[in-house]
């Protein structure tokens, strides 16, 4: 584990997070707008980056809008080193870590219902490219089926991506079929 970056300034954390790709960000909600905007900036930006959440007490409000914002974990400001170290292993392994005393029971919860406001302002067009991702097509391929440009389809793509916090498209289509935005054929 290496730590590449580490600043104070919202606006640096956005320009060392597109600079030095990390795999993990533990971000403070008291950055930025003085809540989560740090967190959406960075997963519209960084959408592969996993976000932790620093807040200054855990609560299911708290933990709720986090997750909402892109983190992947929530992590009390006055957590100890051993707390922080927990949550950035829990990110690496594509694991949710929240600390506090309704922590566990706030992830079954989203987990059972995960918040889906990004997914749901897909517009037809991308449920479509969404649909013809799932069953395997590659852009040229959903190009040539929509009638659009390659790069039309792209562009679809990244949006796509970003409103379903993925970093890939095998990642989007995976949530996709969780959410039940797309079905099997």
């Amino acid at each position: 584990m290496t730590l590449v970056g580490a600043t104070s300034d919202p606006q640096q954390a956005l320009e060392l997070a597109r600079d030095l790709h990390p795999d993990i960000a533990l971000v403070s909600t008291d950055l930025g707008d003085g809540s989560h905007g740090l967190l959406r900036a960075l997963q519209r930006s960084s959408p592969a980056v996993r976000l932790v959440a620093i807040v200054r007490l855990v609560t299911p409000g708290a933990v709720a809008e986090s997750l909402r914002a892109g983190a992947v974990g929530v992590v009390d400001e006055g957590a100890d080193a051993q707390a922080l170290l927990e949550a950035v292993l829990a990110a690496d392994g594509s694991g949710h870590l929240v600390t506090g005393p309704t922590a566990s029971a706030l992830i079954g919860r989203l987990e059972r219902h995960p918040p889906a406001p990004l997914a749901s302002r897909l517009t037809p067009r991308q449920h479509e490219i969404l649909r013809l991702m799932a069953r395997g097509l590659s852009s040229p391929d959903i190009a040539a089926a929509l009638g659009i440009r390659p790069a039309t389809v792209r562009l679809h793509v990244r949006q796509i991506l970003r409103r379903l916090g993925a970093a890939t498209r095998t990642q989007a289509v995976s949530r996709a079929y969780r959410l039940g935005l797309v079905q099997l054929d």
